[in-house]
């Protein structure tokens, strides 16, 4: 009609095979594998950091492999076929979980460039990066695990670095609500970076190295993310595991001059410290802590009060524990007392001696009921916002150790006033005033860390620099969960939080595990600790205090995958049953016990697993 119209001659239509759409894409992949096969050789591992695939050398995982096995993958990559668009189809097996077999998908978009799927260990490693990594900018800002960057941008970075970054970073990744497959193939980059790592420590020229001493912080930062069949004892491991590293370095200030060096120092140095306030240590004196200074003399000087309360805990479980009055004991509690009180008042001094930019603001007044205290972001009662996120996180963990300094005080009142009602003390008056007051200091600071209402109001945007990612990101960052966990656990197990606290601030507890994807906060909300009125009643009945050793640790899985039980033990992997700890201590074997034994386990362990989804 057209034709008629316009009075041309009509040619008639197209011909229908050319009205065909074709998908020329796979006959485009094979002539650009072939050419690829006929002009590019295998890239071994000592130059495969030339490869322009990846911006950053250290998210090549063909640094993960020797050049033999490097070099034999990213062949059989070039006759593979292309994998799926799904990231689903990662999770075939536990078999092809494995980091060996992780690393023929890997090769393969190496060879094909233009493919869209993301291999998941670089999904992983960006995740970590954008939510764990915090890069220090001018002015305040403090970093967090920054000193993992230029180690991995090494020209040749250590085996074990890579092995545990990629372990903790799976981790970290699948440990979110629907990601929960990805942790067998997680737990297996773990056992090859213990497996590392055990090399390392062997090797006299690497055993006290900034990248081994790395690669163990990675590990415990692992066992604080995952769900870990030994509790606590696995993060402990690897913090006990670090300070042995520093142990063999040596005191010499010339071996800890480089940045990097000071860096890691600082960071070992601040877990350790936490660990053993927490659990009622003294820090090893075998190793000089004072050898590195903090450029801040905010930092330094925290750092120091805070040695002085991790020797406060230790010496309080020693002396409050002490069976006869006698007159040398009574003397030595009385010590005890002055001496914690002479610490809180240093406490009271750093925070007055802080600059302005330290300053707290209360932004909100929450009036009202909230309709489930369990679940809710705020608590009624002030909202406070802090400078950024470093600073929030020392505040609460001044406050937290005021709150056991205050249950040392009154451990020491009531030893000295048994059989009497310590409770009816002056001292008991003022840690009673005090110690509300600081559980609503923290209850307050809870929000800014969960970024309640940051949409709406500036300042309670958490400010902070991640290594990825951009820094106007207003999502909460899983990292917040490790900085405000503790406090959390120190509020609620206060006998000063009031009932609508602690349901508040243990609901808060399960979210940073269930959500945030930090395990080790579901350990402290279940511990069932309430100080210092738990204590006390424990040391008037001069009953000496017993791990427990109850069969709740036993889980039994779906059907057809072995049943797998977990004693409380301290047994080696020949000795245990099914399942076996992930963690061994810096015993005189070494790291790693028994990495054969391990691996064996493990893949027994795995038989049976269904690895369908992400």
């Amino acid at each position: 009609m057209r034709c008629q119209k316009s009075k041309r001659v009509c040619p008639g239509y197209r011909d229908a095979f050319e009205l065909k759409l074709r998908d020329e894409s796979k006959a485009t992949k094979k002539k650009h594998n072939r050419r690829l096969n006929q002009t590019q050789p295998p890239v071994p591992h000592r130059v495969v950091n030339q490869t322009h695939v990846y911006t950053d050398s250290f998210l090549d995982p063909a640094l993960f492999y020797s050049e033999g096995a490097s070099a034999s993958r990213i062949s059989h990559s070039r006759n593979s076929s292309s994998s799926s668009n799904s990231s689903q189809d990662s999770f075939r097996s536990a078999e092809e979980d494995s980091p060996s077999s992780l690393f023929a998908s890997y090769s393969h978009h190496l060879t094909i460039r233009g493919h869209m799927t993301t291999p998941i260990i670089q999904q992983a490693a960006c995740y970590f990066l954008a939510n764990f990594v915090l890069v220090p900018k001018a002015g305040t800002m403090r970093g967090y695990l920054d000193f993992v960057l230029p180690l991995l941008r090494q020209s040749n970075p250590s085996q074990g670095l890579l092995l545990a970054f990629s372990a903790v970073s799976l981790a970290a990744l699948g440990t979110r609500p629907n990601s929960k497959a990805l942790l067998p193939k997680a737990d297996l980059w773990y056992l090859n970076a213990l497996k590392a790592i055990n090399s390392s420590l062997r090797d006299p020229s690497m055993a006290s190295s900034d990248s081994t001493l790395a690669s163990v912080m990675l590990m415990a930062s692992f066992e604080q993310l995952t769900p870990s069949t030994l509790k606590i004892g696995g993060y402990a491991s690897h913090i006990d595991g670090a300070v042995a590293v520093i142990k063999s370095r040596g005191n010499d200030p010339q071996k800890w001059q480089s940045k990097l060096a000071r860096d890691i120092f600082i960071a070992v140095r601040a877990h350790t410290t936490i660990h053993c306030i927490a659990n009622s240590k003294a820090l090893d004196p075998a190793v000089d802590w004072m050898v590195v200074e903090a450029d801040d003399p905010v930092v330094q000087t925290f750092a120091t009060v805070n040695f002085k309360m991790a020797a406060l805990r230790a010496d309080t479980d020693k002396t409050t524990t002490l069976k006869t009055r006698s007159h040398e004991n009574i003397e030595k509690v009385t010590k005890l007392l002055q001496r914690a009180q002479a610490l809180d008042q240093e406490y009271v001094d750093w925070i007055k001696a802080l600059p302005a930019c330290w300053e707290i603001k209360t932004t909100a007044w929450i009036d009202g009921a909230a309709k489930d205290l369990s679940s809710s972001l705020v608590h009624p009662g002030r909202v406070d916002a802090y400078g950024e996120l470093w600073m929030a996180y020392k505040y609460n963990i001044v406050r937290s150790c005021r709150l056991f300094i205050y249950t040392t005080i009154l451990r020491c009142v009531a030893w000295l006033e048994n059989p009497g009602d310590y409770r009816l003390t002056r001292e008991y008056t003022t840690a009673s005033r005090i110690c509300r007051q600081l559980v609503e200091e923290i209850v307050a600071s809870v929000p800014y860390f969960f970024g309640w209402n940051s949409e709406n109001d500036g300042a309670m945007k958490a400010s902070a620099n991640f290594a990825c990612g951009t820094s106007d990101d207003a999502t909460v960052k899983p990292v917040t969960g490790v900085f405000v966990m503790w406090p959390l656990f120190a509020a609620a197990a206060s006998d000063f939080a009031s009932p609508s606290q602690r349901i508040f601030l243990r609901g808060r507890l399960k979210y940073v595990a269930q959500i945030m994807g930090i395990n080790q906060a579901l350990i402290l909300s279940e511990i069932p600790l309430m100080h210092p009125s738990l204590y006390i009643m424990r040391e008037r009945a001069n009953i000496k205090p017993q791990s427990c050793e109850s069969d709740d640790l036993k889980t039994t899985h779906t059907k057809d995958v072995p049943t797998a039980t977990t004693p409380l033990t301290s047994a080696t992997p020949q000795q245990q049953n099914g399942w076996i700890p992930r963690t061994f201590g810096f015993g005189e074997k070494g790291f790693l016990q028994n990495a054969v034994a391990m691996k064996h386990h493990m893949t027994r362990y795995f038989e049976g697993y269904e690895l369908t989804g992400f």
